[in-house]
């Protein structure tokens, strides 16, 4: 017990630490999320080994992974799946599928030890944990660049895990089978999702949860909870990967609260607080711990692999943001190919997946971490080099570009 305590008093510090490193940073050009890893290499036992990846620390880390999606589906509006947008989301989207099987089965020429299906599917994924802070910064969540940025983002990390729960899964089941229970779990989640909106607007609920939202019982918050486990639980008995679950439950958590909007911040706050004040850091911190720098720097291909990735994301995932040239101008188009392109949590979750079901090698494995790192590291960075990304106002006071679904965007991060 006193090395599990000590363990996780290590992983905690790292947490804590991290995010002061990434600040001392000019310009934060470094995110908090890639010191966290950094950080957690260091204290992992590639380094000074003093954390390794099993007990309390281990759950934890599940639980952060569990959470990050959970987190991630509450950024993830139904309603931003329709309209011209959408469309122009999703006509980029499918490019980058197009793109990425023949580039996936060149870079599988290079490191064999890599599942191409996987390495397709790391190519056009995006991670909105990492985007949108990134446009809330720059104060463009709001306007078309961010709201586009977003509808991408969204769109790049739903399909990937969409598209990795239907091809991949702990219990061998066929394609068919696979698209059946994601229906069935979708299906599922509409249905909950209408019966606790109608439910949580109830007058006694809704005066219920007014009550505790300020007491110790803070029924809201354990009501996501048991709405994340509820359908993890779910995810496992449709034979679906409890990854896609806790995404799910994110959205169903976002879409059935219909508080006022004070409130509805104020319980969204609560839960983000949860998350990357503590599950969230826990997750990529051991993300490090288990980066396995050895296998990769021992093999000469998957080392050769982390700069053809980082260049190959950028072409199949960033490249064709170039469809949005009409309508943000070329800069802002290039900057929005970078932003979308930026991606570390699915590469990761592929990791994984890939690693549990053999269809990885542990090089390979580590170098779409890696990859997926320095997409972080680079991609952001390279994108605010081109701003403003948001046209100057006309002579008549209103900017050329117009804003759209305000307030869609007050509530991501």
């Amino acid at each position: 017990m006193t090395i599990q305590y000590g363990g996780l008093l290590v992983v905690a510090v790292a947490a804590f630490v991290a995010p002061l490193i990434a600040r001392l940073v000019p310009r934060r050009l470094v995110p908090a999320v890639v010191v966290e890893v950094l950080v957690g290499i260091v204290v992992g036992p590639q380094v000074l080994g003093l954390v390794r990846a099993q007990g309390a620390a281990e759950v934890l880390y599940l639980l952060g992974l569990g959470f990050l999606l959970f987190l991630a589906g509450q950024d993830v509006r139904p309603e931003r799946f329709r309209g011209p947008t959408f469309r122009l989301a999703g006509t980029a989207f499918l490019v980058s599928a197009a793109l990425a099987v023949p580039v996936a089965f060149g870079l599988h020429a290079i490191a064999p030890g890599a599942d191409v299906r996987l390495l397709a599917l790391c190519l056009v994924a995006s991670t909105l944990g990492v985007l949108v802070p990134v446009l809330r910064d720059a104060e463009e969540i709001t306007t078309e660049f961010g709201q586009l940025l977003v509808v991408a983002g969204s769109v790049g990390e739903f399909g990937s895990l969409l598209l990795l729960t239907i091809l991949f899964s702990a219990q061998p089941k066929s394609t068919l089978v696979q698209v059946i229970y994601v229906l069935a779990m979708g299906a599922a989640a509409l249905v909950l999702a209408l019966v606790l909106k109608r439910l949580w607007r109830t007058p006694l609920m809704a005066r219920i949860f007014a009550d505790s939202d300020d007491d110790t019982s803070q029924l809201r918050v354990r009501g996501a909870f048991v709405t994340l486990l509820l359908f993890t639980a779910l995810a496992h008995q449709f034979g679906v990967d409890a990854l896609l679950g806790a995404f799910i439950a994110g959205m169903v958590v976002g879409i059935s609260d219909g508080d006022e909007r004070p409130n509805q911040e104020r319980y969204w706050a609560k839960l983000r607080a949860i998350g990357y004040g503590f599950l969230v850091p826990v997750f990529f911190v051991m993300t490090g711990v288990q980066f396995n720098v050895r296998a990769l720097a021992t093999h000469a291909s998957s080392l050769a692999l982390v700069p053809l990735l980082v260049l190959a994301i950028a072409v199949v995932r960033g490249g064709p943001a170039l469809l949005y040239r009409r309508r943000l101008g070329t800069a802002p188009a290039v900057a929005a190919g970078l932003l979308q392109a930026t991606t570390l949590t699915f590469p990761v979750v592929v990791a994984d997946v890939g690693s549990a079901l053999g269809l990885l090698s542990a090089a390979s494995a580590a170098a779409l971490i890696g990859a997926s790192l320095l997409s972080v590291l680079l991609f952001p960075a390279a994108a605010l080099a081109l701003r403003p990304w948001t046209r100057a106002p006309s002579p008549t006071g209103t900017s050329t570009l117009r804003t759209c679904d305000p307030g869609a965007g007050t509530r991501l991060g």
